[in-house]
């Protein structure tokens, strides 16, 4: 499968600072041609949050030009408003992945509390 978006969830961003995970590692996992793209409620939640790795996780978004997408549905509903077959879900929520895995979508997620993984 070709990988051409990637979507983040907060706590996928907010853990790869938390446990000290590579963010260019996901790109072994995916490929450096996927967009990253982030929902604007994920954006609002990390402000919310307001700890030191949410700060973090706003400053690669900038960094690392996120391209900003506005939903009509907040939290998973939201998410899968974006999922197309070449879509691959970044998050840590067990909820949200097996919900993504029962429709085909593969998701990229922390293992072990020290490695990406995809599935």
């Amino acid at each position: 499968m070709e990988i051409r978006k990637i979507i983040f969830d907060s706590n996928f961003l907010v853990d790869i600072f938390r446990f000290k995970i590579d963010f260019e590692e996901m790109f072994f996992l995916a490929t450096k041609k996927a967009k990253l793209v982030i929902p604007r409620f994920v954006i609002e939640e990390l402000r919310r949050i307001n700890s030191p790795f949410s700060k973090l996780a706003l400053e690669l978004i900038k960094k690392k030009n996120f391209k900003v997408v506005e939903t009509k549905e907040k939290g998973d509903k939201g998410f899968f408003e974006l999922i197309d077959k070449y879509t691959v879900v970044a998050t840590n929520d067990s909820k949200l992945r097996k919900k993504l895995k029962k429709l085909g979508v593969k998701t990229i997620y922390l293992r072990g509390l020290s490695k990406l993984e995809m599935s």
